[in-house]
């Protein structure tokens, strides 16, 4: 077996920048789900204080989606798996199960309000018959 890989770099490179390329993408996308999950808590926290239910789960999401910081952490994440394509079912599964988590934690604390605003002049359960 040769040192060179098929198109004449050195096989030991290679892998070695392959290695930094994982390292660099894992580190994005924590970055990203710390990041996406502090903007949903804030999201969250004002949707509690000030009522905004007139917008949906998926409209809080592009919003979130908007932010300055988050959106450079994706380019930088987006950079590395563009020179290493084979990386990027890794990075698109991860970032769809951060989206689906932080969704879900939308919805619950949109029901809870939804709830509580629904429910909030009823005082103990009435059985129906009687």
């Amino acid at each position: 077996m040769t040192p060179f890989s098929t198109d004449g770099t050195i096989r030991q490179e290679d892998i070695q920048s392959r290695n930094i390329a994982r390292q660099r993408i894992a580190e994005a996308i924590a970055k990203e789900a710390q990041r996406t999950g502090l903007l949903v808590t804030i999201v969250i926290d004002q949707v509690a204080k000030n009522g905004l239910g007139s917008k949906s789960v998926d409209d809080l999401w592009n919003d979130i989606q908007m932010d300055g910081q988050l959106k450079a952490i994706r380019l930088k994440a987006d950079a590395n798996v563009s020179d290493y394509p084979g990386f990027c079912g890794w990075l698109n599964g991860q970032r769809i199960r951060i989206e689906h988590a932080q969704k879900t934690r939308l919805a619950d604390s949109m029901n809870i309000r939804i709830n509580k605003r629904r429910f909030a002049n009823t005082v103990g359960f009435r059985p129906a018959f009687v």
